[in-house]
């Protein structure tokens, strides 16, 4: 299968958000949608950065914009949370994050899936800051060299017999782990 061409050729543009689905970002974090951005690619699963605070400014400002993504399988003992893992490095201070996020995907079930399978399948990422008003404070465009298509694989090897109560998994994930714990992790992992 031949990868979608999603690069931007069109030179600098103001990017305006298309109107949200009601009540789809609530809380700061990181999410997923499928939009249209240029008419000769057609749809494309872009990532979106929400966040109401005044935060979002300042990390549209962050200079170099270093973004960095992988995924995480933890044990809890109802079954295997599979998350992924976003962050943009400190340009300040090269060993810490200036923000991180994550993503638990409901597994097993293939709609979780799908949004990923198209990204993996796109040759760049896009990644969209939004602010409270879901006005766009900056677009930005990444080769898609993230490692997607591991992770879906890795999402596929999870069997719904292992998943015991997905609602207790993920909540005893939020419970037991903070983001800093998480990134702490996948920085050892990537070094090791």
């Amino acid at each position: 299968m031949s990868k979608l061409y999603n690069k931007w050729l069109h030179g600098k543009r103001n990017f305006v958000m298309p109107s949200i689905p009601s009540g789809f970002m609530r809380k700061a974090g990181i999410y997923y949608l499928t939009l249209v951005l240029d008419k000769e690619v057609g749809e494309e699963v872009v990532l979106i950065i929400f966040d109401p605070t005044t935060f979002i400014y300042e990390l549209g400002n962050v200079n170099p914009f270093s973004f960095h993504m992988c995924h995480l399988v933890v044990k809890t003992n109802f079954g295997p949370v599979f998350s992924f893992l976003f962050w943009v490095d400190n340009p300040k201070n090269p060993f810490t994050a200036f923000s991180i996020y994550d993503k638990p995907i409901i597994l097993p079930n293939p709609e979780s899936i799908k949004p990923w399978e198209i990204l993996a399948n796109q040759t760049h990422i896009h990644l969209i800051l939004l602010d409270k008003y879901y006005e766009t404070v900056k677009l930005f465009e990444f080769y898609n060299n993230f490692g997607v298509v591991d992770s879906v694989e890795t999402m596929k090897m999870i069997e719904p017999e292992w998943v015991i109560d997905m609602e207790q998994a993920q909540q005893e994930y939020f419970e037991t782990y903070g983001l800093l714990d998480l990134y702490n992790n996948a920085i050892r992992a990537n070094l090791g």
